[in-house]
Formats: C-alpha cells, sequence, structure tokens
C-alpha cells in the first residue's frame, strides 16, 4: 500500500453522539498510513457507507449499492452481541474494536488486490451524483404514493418527519429544524416503534409540507426540465415563507389559467430561473402539469389601469384569508 492512501468514508443516519463515537474508534482501527475523508453519501468516489440497518432497506440505498462499489456496514444495536460483527452488520455498544479492525483490515486487503474487472472497466461518471439526480422523481412520487403505508423521510442530516400517503398526512420531526433538504432526500417503511413520537407532534398537509420543503431548497430545478415552456397549475401551493408570499401567490394566479414561463416572469418581473423554480416544486408534488404553449390560457395586457390594479388587490386578498395567511 503506498503512503498517501485515502479512504472515503459515510456515516448515515445515527445518533450525533453514536455517530462522533464511532469516528473515534474508525480513527484507531484504521491502519497509521490511510487518511480518512469523512463524506456524504453523495460523494461520488465513496469507499465504505456505515448504515443505520433501519434505512439498508430503502429502495435508493439499495439502487446506489447495486450500482457501486461501495462496501457497506450497517449498524443495529444489540446488547448481547456488542462490538461483534456479523454478516457486515455492526451491533453497539462498541466495547472493543477488534472486530471492527479485522473488518477494516479485510477491506483494505480486498482494495490493495483489484480485479481483471477494474483494471479493465471504463471510466464511469460519479455514482453518488447520477444515483441522487436520475432517483430524486421516483423518491417524490413514492413519498406521495397512496399505495404506501407510514413512511420515514431523511436525508444526510437525519430523519425529517414521517409521512401518511395513504391519509395524506405528515409529521415533522421535531429536531428537524431547517426547511431545506437537498437530493439526497429518501424514504423508508416506518414501524411501529419508529412511530412513537408522532402522537404528540402536530399533523401537517403532505402535500403542502413538501411543496414548500422543495421550494426552499435549492437542488431540484431539474424537476422542471429546459424543454418545459408552458405550465398548468391545478393545486394552489400554501406558502410558509413571508418573504416569497406574494410573489408565489402571484404566479400561482398566472399558472391557474394556463400560462408560459417566459411570459410569467416578464410580466412579474421575476427571473426565469425563479419562476422555473417555482414550477419544479409544483411538479414535484403533482401541483400541477407541463402543458402545450397553444394550450396557455394567461394573456397578460401591458398596461393595467387602477380598477385592474384594484380587482387584483381584492383577488390576493381574497386568497390570503382563504390559505389562512
Amino acid at each position: 500500500m503506498g503512503v498517501h492512501q485515502t479512504v472515503n468514508i459515510a456515516i448515515f443516519e445515527l445518533s450525533l453522539r453514536t455517530l462522533n463515537e464511532l469516528k473515534e474508534h474508525i480513527q484507531t482501527a484504521i491502519p497509521s498510513h490511510i487518511q480518512v475523508n469523512w463524506s456524504n453519501i453523495a460523494e461520488p468516489h465513496l469507499d465504505i457507507l456505515m448504515i443505520n440497518h433501519i434505512f439498508s432497506d430503502s429502495p435508493n440505498i439499495k439502487s446506489l449499492i447495486k450500482n457501486s462499489n461501495i462496501k457497506v456496514l450497517q449498524i443495529a444495536n444489540d446488547v448481547d452481541k456488542n462490538s461483534s460483527i456479523e454478516n457486515d452488520t455492526l451491533y453497539l455498544p462498541l466495547n472493543h474494536i477488534n472486530s471492527l479492525h479485522h473488518w477494516l483490515s479485510h477491506y483494505f486487503n480486498e482494495r490493495s488486490q483489484p480485479t481483471p474487472e477494474a483494471t479493465e472497466a471504463p471510466a464511469t461518471p460519479p455514482v453518488g451524483q447520477t444515483f441522487h439526480r436520475r432517483q430524486i422523481r421516483e423518491v417524490l412520487q413514492e413519498i406521495l404514493n397512496p399505495k404506501n403505508g407510514k413512511i420515514q423521510l431523511f436525508d444526510n442530516n437525519g430523519l425529517l418527519a414521517i409521512a401518511d400517503p395513504r391519509g395524506e398526512w405528515l409529521w415533522q420531526n421535531p429536531e428537524f429544524t431547517t426547511t431545506q433538504t437537498d437530493p439526497s432526500l429518501n424514504y423508508t417503511y416506518a414501524t411501529q416503534k419508529d412511530q412513537h413520537w408522532i402522537a404528540e407532534t402536530p399533523q401537517q398537509d403532505l402535500k403542502q409540507w413538501l411543496w414548500n420543503l422543495l421550494w426552499a431548497s435549492k437542488d431540484f430545478n431539474e424537476l422542471c426540465p429546459p424543454s418545459a415552456s408552458s405550465f398548468y397549475l391545478e393545486i394552489w401551493p400554501q406558502p410558509k415563507n413571508r418573504i416569497d408570499r406574494q410573489d408565489i401567490l402571484r404566479m400561482s394566479a398566472c399558472f391557474a389559467q394556463g400560462a408560459k414561463i417566459d411570459t410569467v416572469a416578464a410580466q412579474l418581473n421575476l427571473s426565469e430561473q425563479k419562476v422555473r423554480h417555482f414550477v419544479a416544486a409544483c411538479l414535484g408534488t403533482n401541483f400541477g402539469k407541463l402543458i402545450k404553449d397553444r394550450e396557455a390560457k394567461y394573456s397578460p395586457q401591458i398596461q393595467k389601469n387602477e380598477t385592474e390594479q384594484h380587482f387584483m388587490q381584492k383577488l390576493f386578498g381574497r386568497l390570503r384569508n382563504r390559505l389562512g395567511f
């Protein structure tokens, strides 16, 4: 092995305390000539993924593992099996690192002996990025799929919420304090044990919560394809962000008639990027659909007289009351 070898390791969906303890043990167990780069699950050149076993059956996690050479170590709690590793599962609490040291040594020994396939294989695009970007539409559709029972929504930063697609309800994790996510957004099925905290948590409308999550996140513009020209809004979003609320309602009023994206941007004096971001959030939550330009009914007038302006003010006032703002 070379002196400057590195290994990219991601630890996914563990408590902060467990994560920090595990990192310390890994640093001790790994040979001194190997540098550890702590990464996230979207790292294109990820080597090792250590993941809470509850999330290992997530469709996207399965797809990531299937389409890459990532070595996976599941993490589970079992006092009777503490510190042991069986079938690539490490059992906590970790009272000694003998098994972990052996598992890591075995990994590095395998890595130092490239297979014929590895030497002959052509270069491939970064797995982590293509995986998340390609699959995010499917993830969103499954989050909204009424055939699913209760599911856990999570990303690289941990648990976001528990959702009930069948009833279209959602319970946000009280510890989820941000309003944003990224393309690591994923789901897995929730057991009764996973749901113990939702009884004391206010339930929210699943679709509206998801729309606001996508709107607040800046990595989902691809949900609106570059070829998209016109859009028809079928369900109005209920924005939580007070700063953007007026722009969102104005865009909603235009697209509710069916409108061209560039026309709305020009008429409302907004950047086309912002309008496309609105459309992306709506497409991701099934709030509307792309239409042909000839189906767009919105036709703005160049000038508005005072009567029209008064009408628009009354319209937005009624909308705010209707949506509870």
